[in-house]
């Protein structure tokens, strides 16, 4: 990974962080989020996956996953240098063993 890789991959880290931190609080069954990137291929390779509680309905995670994306959006724009396309933002449910 080149320097400028290493430092991008910080930015992106810490905006997402900051999305993930207050959307904790601010949308129901939302618990984290996580990304990965291929920098050879930078940004089209950008996945940004946002993971949801399994008992949360899915008519509710669909909403707030809709409300998220903008967000997650405007958090990288600055980073990326263009509007990361929705496509490019996933939701999932986390499965935990009970």
């Amino acid at each position: 990974m080149r320097k400028t890789d290493k430092k991008r991959e910080r930015e992106i880290i810490r905006e997402l962080t900051q999305v993930c931190e207050a959307a904790k609080f601010e949308h129901e069954g939302f618990i984290w989020l996580t990304h990965e990137v291929d920098y050879q291929r930078f940004p089209q390779s950008l996945k940004v996956t946002l993971v949801f509680n399994e008992q949360v309905d899915e008519t509710v995670m669909l909403s707030e996953f809709s409300l998220l994306i903008p967000k997650v959006q405007e958090a990288l724009e600055p980073v990326i240098g263009v509007m990361l396309p929705a496509q490019q933002i996933e939701a999932c449910r986390e499965h935990t063993m009970h």
